[in-house]
């Protein structure tokens, strides 16, 4: 279960596995390939964005509409997650 402010957040297992990622990581930069190792078990990321699409969905469901962002990009790094920009 997730939960921010009280509120409950339904995620896939997908999301639910990234986030678990990101928070393991709270406050380092984490590659695109090392999210797809992880999450998908090979070492060639290809150009899929798969990765970029399960962010957003994990924007949509644990930041929107909260003035305090938890999952930034870090261009031509990766993401963080802080809460602090």
């Amino acid at each position: 279960m997730v939960r921010r402010g009280g509120e409950s957040i339904d995620l896939s297992a997908r999301e639910y596995s990234l986030l678990e990622y990101l928070a393991h990581r709270e406050g380092q930069v984490v590659t695109r390939a090392d999210i797809w190792e992880q999450l998908y078990g090979h070492d060639d990321p290809t150009t899929s964005n798969v990765v970029d699409v399960y962010i957003g969905y994990l924007r949509q469901k644990v930041d929107r509409d909260r003035p305090v962002k938890l999952i930034h990009t870090r261009r031509g790094l990766g993401y963080v997650l802080t809460a602090t920009p």
